[in-house]
């Protein structure tokens, strides 16, 4: 889309509050109505608004061409639709919450497959998928079975694991397949020792010592 329609977004009157104050000077000039525009917009349909935000700021830091910026905006809030819409397709009660579009929203730039996602959002109704759903897009992108994997993962919900215990869960298969057992075996082995899989072993002293802290997760592209 190009950056004289985009701008055509900033014509209408919208309710939310500005977000320029937070653009000005690290985003291109002719970028920041059409991003303060996306997000009036992404607030006003009840979707996350901060990637949209980090994602023009992502852009200013690598200088990329304001027309560039502001078309990425307008694809990210597309995507944010379309994960709300999965969302409510699975069964979620609208309106859905922000923090749940963006867990899903994730996931699928993360490659899951929409099925994959909405299989797992479906077998945990009551409560927040982040963990699940992180847990399977690793094991899917050290190339196990995104089904399998999904299989693993509600199999220990079931078994009363939640939040990090899941992520204790995809690293204890990795642990397995760094091992030299092949994927299925590996999984199959994590399965028997559900809900009995330990945490991953403490760093060592020299470790937490000679450690970097991580850089902040950028939005996904």
């Amino acid at each position: 889309m190009k950056l004289g329609l985009l701008l055509a977004l900033v014509a209408s009157p919208l309710g939310a509050q500005s977000v320029r104050g937070r653009l000005e000077g690290r985003v291109p000039t002719l970028a920041i109505p059409v991003v303060d525009s996306l997000v009036q917009v992404a607030a006003r349909e009840d979707l996350p608004t901060e990637p949209l935000v980090q994602k023009a700021l992502e852009g200013g830091a690598k200088r990329v061409p304001p027309q560039q910026i502001a078309a990425a905006g307008q694809v990210m809030l597309g995507q944010l639709r379309d994960a709300r819409e999965l969302l409510v397709r699975a069964g979620d009660a609208a309106p859905t919450t922000a923090a749940e579009v963006t867990t899903v929203y994730s996931a699928l730039k993360r490659g899951l497959a929409p099925r994959v996602v909405a299989r797992i959002v479906a077998a945990l109704p009551q409560e927040p998928r982040g963990s699940a759903l992180h847990a399977v897009a690793d094991l899917a992108a050290h190339r196990f079975d995104a089904d399998s994997a999904a299989s693993l993962i509600l199999d220990a919900t079931r078994q009363g694991l939640r939040g990090e215990r899941l992520l204790d869960v995809s690293t204890a298969v990795l642990h397995e397949a760094q091992r030299g057992r092949s994927r299925n075996e590996a999984l199959a082995l994590v399965r028997q020792r559900l809900p009995n899989v330990p945490p991953p072993p403490k760093p060592g002293r020299a470790s937490i010592a000679g450690a970097r802290r991580p850089e902040a997760a950028a939005p996904p592209p």
